[in-house]
């Protein structure tokens, strides 16, 4: 008995030469050859122009037994538990069960007919779990995994069209480039996917379903992908691709380690403050959706937490469209403040307000609490007033030591002088004109149509500042003194200071900025 399987992943010369072996030694006495092979696979390669390849067959194999294909849900058994110890002992990302059953059922089960081609992906399973970690949930591993080992150039797709399957922004603007683009990719990941296309953008990549003709997801989703760990999300596609964090991005340990710390303070505050500065801002962030619909009990914890924050990330903006580094605290504070009910609101604000040991801090959380004409805020008008009048009297009580340690002074005084003339006792010690002029100092943005470049021009504040000083000539007299206590060496100049100084100098002389 001969056995020789495998003959259909032979090329079209070795299937040919083998069957050409086997019909010459197929008569021997006492020799009988059993053949393993896909049919037609063989008979596509053992036609040519003077015999069909069924024809050769039927002349050679004198008696045939048909493998009944495997049933898709006989295979659904071998893929759940093969994958279960597979994995056993694997640490891994987010597993959401509620997803699992469809991605197994609609996605990956499909793309399997054979248990040889499952035994291929049950060994490869653990090894992109393992290279992925917590930073991608486990589903999308899975599903992405399958598509890998079953349709290797459609998964190189994945690459070249990134910012087609999970665009960073989902909000779309039509051009006839992108256009053209968008309908290259569809009909050749169609094709490529043997009718699996829709399915894989409907399960795994939800933005780019308008391409297929389905629903437009808005920007709002990008938060939830990104807090399920999803490739929706360009970050974490990102990742799944590159298998790097890109600088600035916080492993997903430490923002599981946050989340689990959200409503005890003291935790909440030793954890973060454990995370590097540089990783912050990405923390703070990544901490938004996990803000929403916390109980009402765990806001101010919380939110006070959060806030102690504030002397570690950059203030204002550092591009176009990009939002002040402060925000970066207050957009969590703002979402857990609108958690409350309308009463619990005033109290909570006021509570956290005395709980700020920073003056600028304070205003900011104005920023997100209080009204602005025409827009009624979190909490009524009044309130809002007497906040302000407490920012008054402890600005009119701070110390020059206080002051000279408080950013965004500048702002701070105007903030404080809403209802009334701005009043600040140590304006004219040397420390506190210091941090007036390095907060007067503001970077404005541009960017020519059509051009990625964008220019940063510095400009002074400078009717603030004449305004807290009362005047140009009181200005004049509060920068001089400064200056001879920088030649005396009794305050440092540094960058920040340097730059205010020049523009000083500078509007001083009557110079302003061209309005644009």
């Amino acid at each position: 008995m001969v056995f020789i399987d495998d003959i259909d992943r032979l090329s079209q010369q070795e299937i040919r030469d083998l069957f050409r072996l086997v019909r010459l030694t197929g008569s021997f006495p006492n020799i009988v050859y059993v053949l393993c092979f896909d049919r037609e696979v063989v008979e596509a390669a053992l036609t040519d122009e003077a015999v069909r390849g069924s024809a050769y067959l039927e002349k050679i194999v004198k008696m045939s037994v048909e493998v009944p294909p495997l049933p898709t849900q006989a295979l659904s058994p071998v893929i759940a538990e093969g994958l279960a110890q597979a994995l056993d002992g694997i640490e891994s990302g987010l597993f959401h069960a509620s997803r699992w059953p469809d991605v197994l059922v609609q996605l990956i089960l499909p793309m399997f007919s054979t248990i040889r081609d499952v035994k291929r992906y049950l060994a490869s399973a653990p090894l992109a779990v393992r290279s992925l970690g917590l930073e991608v949930n486990l589903v999308d591993v899975l599903a992405l995994e399958a598509l890998r080992v079953r349709y290797p150039a459609a998964h190189a797709m994945l690459s070249t069209a990134a910012d087609l399957l999970a665009p960073a922004k989902t909000m779309y603007r039509p051009s006839t480039d992108r256009a053209a683009r968008e309908e290259a990719f569809v009909e050749e990941f169609t094709g490529l996917l043997n009718g699996h296309a829709r399915t894989v953008v409907h399960l795994l990549f939800p933005a780019a379903e308008r391409l297929f003709g389905g629903p437009n997801y808005g920007s709002d989703w990008i938060p939830a992908w990104e807090r399920d760990r999803r490739v929706a999300c360009s970050t974490v596609l990102d990742f799944y691709l590159h298998r790097r964090l890109p600088a600035g991005r916080a492993p997903a340990a430490g923002i599981d380690q946050a989340v689990a710390c959200i409503g005890d303070e003291s935790a909440l505050d030793e954890v973060l403050g454990q995370v590097p500065d540089a990783l912050l801002d990405d923390t703070l962030k990544r901490l938004v959706p996990h803000c929403r619909d916390l109980p009402e009990e765990s806001v101010l914890s919380t939110a006070a937490a959060l806030m102690r924050q504030l002397p570690r990330v950059r203030l204002g903006s550092t591009g176009m469209y990009s939002p002040g580094g402060e925000w970066a605290v207050l957009s969590p504070v703002s979402v857990l403040l609108r958690n409350l009910r309308g009463d619990a609101v005033d109290p909570t604000v006021r509570n956290l307000f005395h709980g700020i040991p920073s003056l600028y801090g304070k205003v900011l959380l104005l920023d997100i609490a209080a009204g602005r004409p025409g827009k009624q805020g979190l909490i009524p008008d009044k309130s809002s007033r007497l906040l302000r009048q407490e920012l008054a009297s402890q600005l009119r009580t701070a110390g020059p030591e206080d002051l000279a340690d408080e950013r965004m002074l500048l702002r701070t005084v105007l903030v404080a002088a809403a209802d009334g003339p701005p009043v600040l006792e140590p304006a004219f010690d040397a420390r506190v004109v210091a941090r007036l002029l390095e907060s007067g100092v503001a970077p404005v943005h541009s960017q020519t149509m059509g051009s990625v470049a964008v220019r940063t021009e510095k400009q002074l504040r400078w009717d603030s500042l004449v305004s807290v000083y009362g005047g140009e000539a009181h200005l004049a007299e509060a920068v001089a003194l400064l200056q001879q206590c920088l030649q005396e060496g009794t305050v440092e100049l540094n960058e920040d200071l340097a730059a205010a100084l020049a523009l000083y100098e500078k509007y001083a002389t009557g110079w302003r900025p061209k309005e644009f």
